[in-house]
């Protein structure tokens, strides 16, 4: 009796000390498609677990569909790290950042996230030029300088 409850308690403890990721984002802004800011970038679609990019001539053609793990979550800034393929077959893995920066006074309805793609944590971008554009609608309570 003492080995099974022994054993039990070190699978319960194993259980315990295994990762686990977020199921949902913290902000739910995320949650929205992403509309592209340029045209050298499509329609992006993504979640806790999976990212998907669209074409730039067409927002209902895949180009990149990825399985991810949800590795950061705050309200302005999460980090995906995915596995997927182009639509050509060609294996891509990398890191997704995207991070929120602010409402333009230009586009008042318009909420600015920037995408980062890097292979690795140390490859991070640290200027905001390497970074694809894309814009959300607000939440209700944000608004730009300009309201």
């Amino acid at each position: 009796m003492k080995k099974i409850c022994s054993a039990l308690l070190i699978f319960l403890t194993a259980c315990n000390s295994v990762t686990t990721y977020d199921t949902e984002f913290k902000n739910p802004v995320f949650n929205q498609p992403l509309r592209p800011l340029s045209r050298e970038t499509g329609y992006v679609y993504i979640t806790p677990t999976s990212a998907d990019f669209r074409g730039v001539l067409n927002k209902n053609l895949t180009i990149y569909k990825g399985k991810c793990d949800l590795i950061e979550n705050k309200q302005d800034r999460i980090t995906l790290k995915c596995q997927g393929n182009w639509d050509d077959g060609t294996k891509h893995n990398s890191y997704l950042t995207y991070v929120i920066k602010e409402i333009p006074e230009f586009i008042p309805n318009c909420l600015r996230i920037l995408e980062y793609d890097y292979s690795k944590p140390e490859d991070f971008p640290k200027d905001e030029m390497f970074a694809d554009k894309y814009c959300v609608t607000p939440k209700k309570d944000m608004t730009s300088k300009i309201d």
